[in-house]
């Protein structure tokens, strides 16, 4: 039986993109695998050139999370980031990259803080980068006081 979302979920999950066809599909499967559901994912491709469009198209007629907006031509990075935000509806709003991966808890324990604590206005992760095959390059420690 396939799972219904409410009309606004809690999250919203910005992705903009152009031509992210190399890393996007690992993205979008660690952004659908979290073990917290209740988001949308809004992907504004600026006009890609390569198969991200294709890929994105795939990923959203199989779950009904993902909106995926596609411009007829280049906006540019700043108009593609804001119209990614216009379109979001829901309560909290998070920012994603098409080559980021995110651990399957990372929404929930998100979630969790901001709920915990409503003055709470930023909530985010340690982070890890990787090279193209996965593998760990270094870390930052909490650099927000």
């Amino acid at each position: 039986m396939a799972q219904t979302y409410p009309p606004h979920p809690r999250v919203s999950i910005g992705l903009p993109v152009y031509n992210g066809e190399n890393f996007i599909k690992e993205t979008l499967d660690c952004l659908l695998s979290q073990t917290f559901d209740d988001f949308e994912l809004i992907i504004c491709d600026n006009a890609s050139t390569d198969r991200t469009e294709e890929i994105c198209r795939d990923y959203a007629a199989r779950d009904k999370r993902i909106r995926y907006y596609r411009h007829p031509e280049n906006l540019g990075a700043a108009k593609n980031y804001n119209r990614t935000f216009e379109l979001s509806t829901a309560e909290y709003f998070k920012w994603a990259a098409h080559d980021d991966l995110y651990a399957p808890e990372f929404l929930e324990r998100c979630v969790e803080a901001l709920d915990t604590h409503p003055s709470t206005v930023l909530c985010y992760p340690q982070e890890y980068w990787i090279d193209e095959q996965g593998n760990p390059l270094k870390s930052h420690a909490d650099i927000l006081n």
